[in-house]
């Protein structure tokens, strides 16, 4: 008997867990939301897992693209090139 209980409760945790996965609309892929549907998102979130998309052309490329990202994200991103940027600027002055 405790077999039978041991695997009911794996398989509810199993279902619970799924369940809580896919409560992100569109599976998480932000890009693909509307703008009312983003705003949704973002009132039920806390502030740096909110996100915000951007319609830009990228290094590489000269396609325009809707990039998503939660302002965590963002922030770290803008931190990695702000420091890239100041390792390529820093020369000595004779």
């Amino acid at each position: 008997m405790p077999i039978r209980r041991v695997r009911a409760c794996l398989i509810a945790a199993s279902a619970a867990l799924l369940v809580s996965c896919s409560s992100t609309p569109n599976g998480g892929d932000f890009s693909k939301m509307s703008s009312t549907e983003l705003v949704a998102y973002n009132r039920s979130v806390e502030f740096w897992d909110q996100v915000y998309c951007a319609d830009e052309i990228r290094a590489g490329t000269h396609i325009r693209r809707r990039y998503c990202e939660t302002y965590m994200e963002l922030q770290d991103r803008l931190i990695k090139a702000a420091s890239s940027l100041n390792v390529l600027s820093t020369t000595r002055i004779y």
